[in-house]
């Protein structure tokens, strides 16, 4: 055994805390939204990966996720109270700037088509129902997440996908494997958020990075170069 039982080393860190990899979340406040499904037991290691990144994270889990996650450890890794009833609390969230972003992670077959036809009768889809009042106003962006078995994935569940998409819902797609549309790792749906929320003026443009010369051939013999010099201060 390679372990001689000394403990840990000290950490600035608190125990809520998280170790900060980018502040390209900075000042953005988002809505994670979890619905019923295995894939909940996800749901707080991917808050707190947005976290990590500099995002404040606000729970709202309907009373089926809570079979497969607990109160306490949605609470521990969003630092924040968890939204798991409506209440007046969970109606005032949303004002005075609100949420940037709201993230439905996993969304189930059911919470989709419900939002899809307008059905507000939990937290989540009444959340749903203000946030797509918010995108149509510009005012926040929607991101969902698909997960279920795939023979659930039918005509009604693309069509209700592509009317949301139509009104600007964006979707991040699934990991589909093994015959499912699974959770993605926490790290690529954060990095997607990323993309989503991003403001930059390089946004979809395409950029050629190069390193060294770049000839282009004339013929069997004769080349075209760019010359590279390197200057390393």
């Amino acid at each position: 055994m390679d372990w001689d039982f000394c403990p840990p080393e000290d950490s600035d860190i608190s125990d809520h805390g998280v170790e900060s990899r980018s502040d390209l979340l900075k000042n953005r406040h988002l809505a994670l939204l979890v619905c019923g499904g295995i894939a909940a037991i996800k749901a707080p290691l991917l808050a707190r990966e947005l976290r990590r990144h500099g995002a404040a994270v606000t729970i709202y889990a309907s009373q089926e996720s809570l079979k497969y996650t607990t109160l306490d450890s949605l609470e521990w890794s969003s630092d924040q109270p968890v939204v798991s009833a409506l209440s007046a609390r969970s109606e005032h969230l949303d004002t005075k700037g609100g949420f940037d972003a709201y993230l439905i992670a996993p969304a189930t077959y059911n919470t989709i088509n419900k939002i899809a036809t307008g059905i507000a009768d939990n937290v989540i889809t009444t959340a749903m129902a203000s946030a797509l009042g918010k995108l149509d106003r510009g005012e926040a962006r929607v991101l969902i997440v698909p997960t279920m078995h795939g023979q659930m994935h039918n005509s009604i569940l693309t069509r209700n996908m592509r009317t949301l998409n139509a009104i600007g819902v964006e979707f991040i797609q699934p990991r589909q494997q093994f015959g499912k549309n699974n959770l993605p790792n926490v790290q690529t749906i954060t990095a997607k958020t990323i993309r989503h929320l991003n403001r930059e003026k390089l946004k979809n443009r395409k950029i050629l990075v190069t390193a060294g010369n770049t000839p282009v051939e004339i013929d069997g013999i004769r080349r075209l170069s760019t010359i590279f010099k390197a200057d390393w201060g």
